[in-house]
């Protein structure tokens, strides 16, 4: 086995290796931990088809066309980069993922992923979410606003069906990965609702949005 290999098999990062077609050809023990498939279960399967890669800005979609595979197999850098995932058992997981791109074209492999569970970021993002819509219910002083607010506040552009439903979520205190499991929805697609309602609205936060929401009984 090469030296590498027999190192990542023992590290406490999951790696696994994919030759030019994609195909896992290495697996070690701290992926199987990870995400909950064997060695024998992915070995010879393209790795799109384990990993798969949802919808998340900023993340990588995992696709048939690669282009982390696409890259390594010119032997050019690949950034490190994050990727949603799920586990076998569909627990959703979120992958900091780094490549190793190898320099000898003749071995049997493209790249070698190291992987580590970063999914610590997506509860931070999911408490922020909380704690702003929590403080966005609580009562403020009145204040006057100067009339060109006002005048703003009278024209903003009418939310879709869809729109208010998340806005009215969003009054509720859900978190948006809770408002994409309500709505049946992906993750991405709330957070496009979102920015689109803020636009309609003439805010910059979901906090003013719900305060607006609240104010004005838009839901």
């Amino acid at each position: 086995m090469d030296e590498l290999i027999a190192v990542l098999s023992k590290t406490a990062d999951g790696a696994y290796a994919v030759n030019r077609d994609q195909q896992i050809v290495f697996w070690n023990a701290a992926a199987e931990r990870m995400l909950g498939y064997l060695a024998d279960d992915v070995i010879g399967r393209p790795c799109h088809e384990i990993f798969h890669g949802e919808p998340r800005p900023g993340c990588l979609q995992c696709q048939p066309d690669c282009p982390v595979v696409r890259a390594a197999s010119h032997r050019d850098a690949v950034p490190t980069y994050n990727l949603l995932s799920r586990t076998q058992d569909g627990r959703t997981i979120l992958l900091n993922v780094s490549v190793i791109v190898p320099l000898d074209s003749e071995r049997p492999y493209t790249a070698i992923h190291l992987f580590r569970d970063a999914t610590h970021q997506l509860q931070y993002e999911t408490y922020v979410d909380q704690i702003l819509c929590a403080a966005a219910r609580l009562p403020h002083p009145q204040t006057t606003l100067p009339q060109d607010r006002l005048h703003t506040l009278a024209v903003y552009a009418p939310l879709s069906p869809r729109e208010k439903e998340v806005l009215n979520l969003l009054v509720q205190g859900r978190a948006t990965q809770k408002i994409a499991q309500t709505l049946g929805i992906s993750y991405a697609t709330v957070r496009n609702h979102l920015q689109k309602i803020l636009n309609k609205l003439g805010v910059h936060s979901q906090r003013e949005a719900v305060m607006l929401a609240i104010k004005h009984h838009l839901v």
